[in-house]
C-alpha cells in the first residue's frame, strides 16, 4: 500500500478501495494486509474482516473473521500501538480478486456511515475507552466464530462495522451507537444458541418440548 493510504486526511471509504491495489500477485496474505495499513491498522482491520459478514457473500468467512477480530481487539487491550498476527495467522492468504469484489460490495456501506461521522466525543475512542472498546471487538469477534448462519453474524458484523468506522472517524457518537448494537447483538446471539440448544436436546429426548 502506498504512503498516502496512512495519511489522516483521507477519508474511511478512500483507504478502504486503496486495499485493492496492496500488494502483488494473484493473492493477498493477512501479514500483508496487516503491515500494510499503518497507523489506521486497528480499525481498518476490523472493518476489513467485519463487512463480509453483513452480506451473504464467502461462505465460512465468519469464523476467520471472529478470530482475526478478537485478537485485534486483544492487543487493543493490553496497549498494542499497531496489530500484529502470529505466524500461522498471518501466513492465510486471500485470493485478490475475492478482496476487491469485496471492497466493491461493501464500500457503499462505509460511504452512509461516513456521511453522519464526524470527530466528537472522542473520549470514546481513546484512553480507557479505547480499552473498552478493544473488549467488545473481542467480545463480537468470539461471537463471529461461533458456527452460527448468516442470520446470527449479520447483527454483531453490523455492530463491528459502527464501532469500526466510528474509531476510524474519531467519532465517539457512532462508537456508543456501535457498543448499543454489540450489546443487543450478543443477547440475540445468546437467544439463537438457547433456542438451538433447546431444540437439540429436544430431538434427543432429553428435554420436554
Amino acid at each position: 500500500m502506498t504512503e498516502s493510504m496512512d495519511e489522516r486526511s483521507l477519508r474511511t471509504s478512500e483507504v478502504f478501495r486503496g486495499l485493492k491495489t496492496i500488494g502483488s500477485g494473484e493473492r493477498i496474505s493477512l501479514g500483508e494486509l496487516t503491515t500494510s495499513l499503518g497507523d489506521r491498522g486497528f480499525g481498518l482491520l476490523v472493518l476489513i474482516f467485519a463487512l463480509p459478514n453483513i452480506i451473504p457473500m464467502i461462505p465460512g468467512v465468519s469464523t476467520v473473521s471472529g478470530v482475526v477480530i478478537a485478537l485485534v481487539g486483544l492487543q487493543m487491550m493490553i496497549g498494542r500501538h499497531a496489530p500484529w498476527m502470529p505466524g500461522f495467522v498471518a501466513e492465510k492468504t486471500m485470493p485478490r480478486e475475492q478482496l476487491a469484489a469485496m471492497v466493491d460490495r461493501t464500500v457503499s456501506w462505509v460511504e452512509r456511515l461516513e456521511r453522519v461521522a464526524q470527530p466528537r466525543w472522542t473520549g470514546m475512542t481513546r484512553g480507557p475507552m479505547h480499552v473498552v472498546l478493544g473488549a467488545m471487538f473481542v467480545l463480537l469477534g468470539a461471537i463471529l466464530a461461533l458456527p452460527l448462519s448468516w442470520i446470527g453474524n449479520f447483527p454483531p458484523g453490523v455492530a463491528l462495522v459502527v464501532l469500526s468506522i466510528g474509531m476510524l472517524e474519531e467519532d465517539g457518537l457512532l462508537v456508543a451507537l456501535g457498543h448499543a448494537i454489540g450489546i443487543v447483538a450478543t443477547l440475540l446471539v445468546l437467544a439463537l444458541v438457547a433456542a438451538l440448544v433447546a431444540a437439540a436436546l429436544v430431538s434427543f429426548g432429553w428435554l420436554t418440548a
